[in-house]
This record gives C-alpha cells, structure tokens and sequence, in this order.
C-alpha cells in the first residue's frame, strides 16, 4: 500500500501539439529598478477638535445634528430637523413630560 498512485497522462486540446511555454500572458518586465526607498519619520497624529454638544435640546435620530424645537406657536405645527430636514414630530409633543416615545428625536441629557 505504499505505492505511488500512476501519474496521470498530461492533456491538451488537440493530439500530438506540443506546448512550448506556459499559457497564458508574457511575464511582465519591471518598470524599475529595486532602489532602497529613503527612510522617512512618521507623520505626527493630528490632533482631534473635541465636539461641542450643547447641554439642553435635542439630537435627530437620523443625522445626529443637535436643534431647539419651538418654545411657542401651534401644536400641531410640524417639527423638521434643520440639519436633513426629516420630520421629526409634531411641536405640541416636544412640549409634553415626558415626551413620547413616536419622536424622531432624543432630549439631550444634562
């Protein structure tokens, strides 16, 4: 049972071709010359600008951005956020404690 399995015949599309190359494209020569690239110092982190997030409002579910919703008019005046323009509820649900869950919007915690 140690017996080599019989090499299987090599096939070609038609009988008795002889291939003279691999098949396929020619080996690419290269463009350049392997030089030794010049060391180079890493580039220094940049620094990040901390985000300013206001400490009363909300926040748009959708985008994130923070916005007041109106302190005065109508109830049934439509709420957009200013920063996709999603509807984000309705202006008399902004005004309710607590405000309900249908809100397209999150209040800011203090």
């Amino acid at each position: 049972m140690t017996e080599d399995p019989p090499k299987r015949r090599t096939l070609s599309l038609k009988p008795g071709v002889q291939v003279t190359r691999p098949l396929g494209p020619q080996p690419l020569t290269p463009l350049r010359t392997d030089k030794p690239r010049p060391f180079r110092s890493p580039r220094p982190p940049k620094e990040s600008k901390p985000v300013e997030r206001p400490s009363h409002g909300w926040k748009c579910k959708p985008c994130g951005a923070f916005f007041d919703p109106p302190a005065e008019g109508p109830d049934d005046e439509v709420v957009r956020c200013p920063g996709c323009n999603a509807r984000i509820g309705i202006a008399g649900d902004f005004r309710q404690t607590p405000p309900p869950t249908r809100l397209r919007a999150r209040p800011m915690r203090h």
